[in-house]
This record gives structure tokens, C-alpha cells and sequence, in this order.
């Protein structure tokens, strides 16, 4: 779980979609289908977002109830160490919104900081599949108010996410732990702290350990482009490549081949906790059978269930899926 805290501290993205302007937030046809799902709620209903990041759908809620003039209480509640508020750099006004959240950092899903039959809606979006389902499911349950549902977007298996992701699971898992790159960049970059105390850049790279170490680093670096040579596998490795050859060129002076070998370490575990997270994602995919399943654990508990795809641009996304919890 230290991955997923360490991620939600630093990426300064409110979901795991940290890339554009996605990381800030959902929108379209994301944000309306989640508008449809909450529109029916009470005026003062209670509202928890399980696996809330850095609280993104908590937020959508929360503004949502507000437009409709409806007196909501939301909460974010997530498995990570989370705190919204203070690590995401954002403007005062979104500042100001996420603070109006209740978030509950360090909270799996199977042990919700709620009573019974306390809550009038739950939602997920790409969180909930990450649990032990049938363990969540139940606790839900529990917690949910009578006719209180419980409303989902889950990883679709078929997703072009799910896809992608496989792609970038194959490149990190065999450039990071089946290649020798970021030790034969550690040795170039230690060779030219060496080299650059005493003397300049052009002879450290006209040197025999100069170009030895670094012709290995840039054949390790053209054996990998070759290997993932398509264009879903390259955008993986050209990002891992661009990182190491961006500190390398850096180096003009020994107080430089010092900042980029600390550089080179923290790269290499930010890659490898990426690597967990997008392994993580890849195992969380649900199939038909597996969204069957979860709506089957319900049992008796629910009086109404529903799951469909949830498609964009006409190709699946996620499995959207919604229970009801039985009345007494």
C-alpha cells in the first residue's frame, strides 16, 4: 500500500489518471453518469466514496449536491495514507472544496468508520475491484441505509486501459528487472564523478571507461527500443529511456554527476512503484463472471441489482454496476 501513498502525496492529481487535465477531476460522459446516479438522494443524504484517492469523485459529489441545493455530507474513505487538503497543490478554491470533504486515510473497505445502516449512497470509481470483494461488498451492506445503494465503475478487462496497461506491466517488468540499464547508467555516471573532480567533460567521455560505459548504456537503450517496437510498447519505453539519457546529458561538472546519480536512484523506485500500481490495476480488471460474482455475494441482502458496460467513444471503459440494499 506504500505505493498507492507515496503516489496520492506526490502526483498532485485528485484520481489515478494523473496525465492532462484528467488527474484533475472527471468530466463528459463520466461526470454525467455519476450526476444521474446521485440526483435521486435525499436532501440530507450521506454520501462515501470508497477508494477515493485523492478524493476526485468525493469532490464531484460534493459539488453536485451543493448545485442541487441539497445538504449532503460526503466522505472519502481509502486503504492509503491520504490528505487532500494539504497535497494537492491547487487553488485556494479547490483547496477550499476538498477540506469540505470528510476523508479517512488508512481505512481498508472491509472496516468502514460507520454504523449500521448510516449511509444513504456509496460509490466507487476503479477502487472497489481493488479490495477483497466479497468482504467490501458485505461491509457496504452494512453500513448502507434500507433501499440505500451502492453504485460503481470498474475495470473493465476488455478496457483499452486494461490493454495498455498489460503493454506497460511487459516493458517495466523486463526493462527494469531483466536489463542491466540503470546499473550500467549508475557506473557511467559514477565513472564521470570521478573523472569531472579533477577533470573536464570531453575527457571523461573521450576516455576508454568514458566511452566503454556509455556505448553499453546506449546499446542497453537501442536494445530496448528495438525489442518494443510498437507504438503502444514505445510510449513505455521511451518514457523510461528519455528519464535515464535526461540525466545522463545533464552532467557538465562532478556537482552534476552527483545530483543526477541521486536522481538515477529515486527514478528507478518511482518506476518500480509505478510498476506495482499499473500490476495492481492489471489484477483489479474484472471479467463478466467476476462482476457475477460480486452481485451474487449480495445474496439476500439487495432487492434489486444491475451491471452493464459502460462504453466511450463505442469501446468498453468500465463495468458499470449498481446494487440496492433490500428494505426491513
Amino acid at each position: 500500500m506504500n505505493h498507492w501513498s507515496q503516489y496520492w502525496k506526490v502526483s498532485n492529481a485528485l484520481s489515478s489518471f494523473a496525465e492532462g487535465d484528467a488527474g484533475r477531476g472527471y468530466e463528459g460522459d463520466i461526470r454525467t453518469f455519476w450526476e444521474f446516479h446521485l440526483k435521486d438522494l435525499d436532501d440530507n443524504a450521506v454520501v462515501v466514496d470508497v477508494g477515493t484517492g485523492n478524493g476526485a469523485l468525493a469532490l464531484l459529489a460534493n459539488q453536485f449536491g451543493k448545485q442541487q441545493k441539497k445538504n449532503w455530507t460526503v466522505h472519502g474513505v481509502d486503504a492509503a495514507t491520504i490528505n487532500p487538503a494539504e497535497d494537492v497543490d491547487g487553488t485556494p478554491e479547490l483547496k477550499a472544496l476538498l477540506s469540505e470533504v470528510q476523508f479517512h486515510g488508512d481505512t481498508d473497505m472491509s472496516k468502514l468508520p460507520f454504523d449500521d445502516g448510516s449511509v444513504d449512497c456509496v460509490v466507487s470509481q476503479f477502487a472497489f475491484e481493488y479490495a477483497d470483494r466479497k468482504a467490501a461488498l458485505k461491509e457496504i451492506l452494512r453500513v448502507l441505509k434500507p433501499g440505500g445503494k451502492v453504485v460503481m465503475l470498474a475495470h473493465h478487462h476488455k478496457s483499452s486501459i486494461m490493454q495498455d496497461s498489460k503493454t506497460g506491466v511487459r516493458v517495466f517488468e523486463y526493462t527494469l528487472n531483466e536489463t542491466p540499464l540503470f546499473m550500467q547508467a549508475d557506473l557511467l555516471l559514477r565513472i564521470g564523478l570521478q573523472y569531472l573532480k579533477a577533470d573536464t567533460v570531453a575527457n571523461w567521455k573521450s576516455s576508454q571507461h568514458g566511452q566503454a560505459t556509455e556505448k553499453t548504456t546506449r546499446w542497453i537503450m537501442d536494445m530496448l527500443r528495438e525489442r518494443f517496437s510498437n507504438d503502444a510498447e514505445r510510449v513505455w519505453v521511451d518514457d523510461i529511456i528519455g528519464r535515464v539519457a535526461r540525466l545522463i546529458q545533464s552532467v557538465d561538472s562532478a556537482e552534476k554527476a552527483e545530483m543526477a546519480l541521486q536522481a538515477l536512484g529515486r527514478e528507478y523506485n518511482m518506476l518500480q512503484a509505478h510498476l506495482m500500481r499499473v500490476q495492481d490495476q492489471v489484477k483489479a480488471s474484472l471479467t463478466e463472471a467476476d462482476v457475477k460474482a460480486v452481485i451474487k455475494s449480495a445474496g439476500k441482502a439487495s432487492k434489486q441489482n444491475d451491471y452493464s458496460d459502460f462504453n466511450l467513444e463505442n469501446e468498453p471503459f468500465a463495468w458499470a454496476i449498481e446494487i440496492v440494499k433490500k428494505a426491513d
